[in-house]
């Protein structure tokens, strides 16, 4: 019922517990000994079986079981890739691979590495090029660091999820956006505005 309080019980060690449960005859020194190492032998065991229940949930895998769910799951991490990152990643590849081959799933798969993005197809600025599409992307969780491990990383996320006909023509990477073209209100150039850092040309 709401408020009130539950009575938890406390969980003991069989080494401790296992004695206590011998009739008294079996409760001297020596079945004492033999019944807290056998009960020592018990809480080894439970402590496996509980790591290993522990390391089939992706969000409480420790880092080695954690890399094996990935792979598992058609993932790789990549290099300088943070546990927590990995982690996020991991839980989300039923939707990063159900949404695989299309804009949404490219966007989808960009916020989970801490990206937020907009996809511009470049046929609506170049019709003879119908199978090419530009990428900025934005700060969302993280922001890129201009390491080459970092650019690796986003690039080889967009050649895995987009479609196969398709093809990345230019990677930018804009430290103040999103972008929103003739906003209300807004002049262009302003005297004394500062818009941030100049957009970052990853690709090509």
């Amino acid at each position: 019922m709401p408020g009130q309080e539950i009575d938890l019980v406390q969980v003991r060690l069989y080494e401790d517990w296992l004695p206590e449960l011998a009739p008294p005859w079996l409760q001297k020194d020596r079945g004492w000994a033999l019944l807290a190492g056998w009960g020592r032998a018990l809480d080894e065991y439970s402590s496996l079986v509980v790591t290993g229940l522990l390391a089939r949930w992706v969000h409480l895998a420790p880092e080695d079981a954690l890399n094996r769910l990935g792979t598992e799951r058609g993932l790789i991490r990549y290099p300088g890739e943070s546990l927590e990152s990995w982690r996020t990643r991991v839980v989300g590849a039923w939707e990063f691979w159900r949404w695989s081959g299309t804009e949404y799933g490219l966007s989808l798969a960009l916020l989970q590495l801490g990206y937020s993005s907009a996809i511009v197809p470049v046929w609506t600025y170049d019709s003879a090029r119908w199978s090419e599409f530009d990428v900025f992307i934005y700060p969302a969780t993280r922001s890129y660091d201009g390491s080459p491990d970092e650019r690796s990383r986003i690039l080889a996320i967009i050649n895995q999820i987009k479609a196969a006909h398709t093809r990345l023509a230019k990677l930018t990477y804009v430290s103040f956006g999103p972008l929103t073209w003739d906003p209300p209100g807004l002049t262009w150039d302003p005297p004394g505005q500062v818009w941030g850092d100049s957009p970052v040309q990853l690709y090509p």
